[in-house]
């Protein structure tokens, strides 16, 4: 998973769109203006709040079980991600450094689609 979100970082992808190109992918679908308009939810929706990693998955979560979404997963990985990353807004996270980007975002990528396939259980 490693080499397809830093094949996804050199395309210019950022962190939601990459959370739901590894979605589309493990549903064997396809949807380009989709990913282009998760560049919406890019670096806390462009002024740091709540981070693109998190939000994308949330909408990767709907998108793949819309009924559980909305009733037990949405709570889960937001409960998951702030326990685990200690915050949910990007300039939080990001500790007002953007070098961060480079060293904690590939990192939070992972493992947050790596908790969203366990949610799903997909393998």
């Amino acid at each position: 998973m490693k080499e397809d979100i830093f094949d996804l970082k050199l395309k210019g992808y950022c962190c939601s769109q990459i959370i739901m190109e590894l979605g589309l992918r493990k549903l064997d679908k396809e949807n380009a203006d989709l990913v282009a308009a998760m560049a919406g939810l890019c670096n806390g929706i462009w002024n740091g709040k709540t981070c693109g990693v998190l939000s994308a998955a949330v909408c990767l979560l709907y998108l793949a079980d819309p009924y559980n979404a909305s009733q037990n997963y949405v709570q889960d990985i937001n409960e998951w991600f702030e326990d685990t990353f200690e915050a949910t807004d990007c300039q939080v996270l990001l500790e007002g450094n953007e070098l961060n980007k480079t060293q904690k975002c590939p990192m939070m990528i992972e493992a947050t689609f790596t908790k969203v396939c366990e949610i799903l259980e997909w393998d």
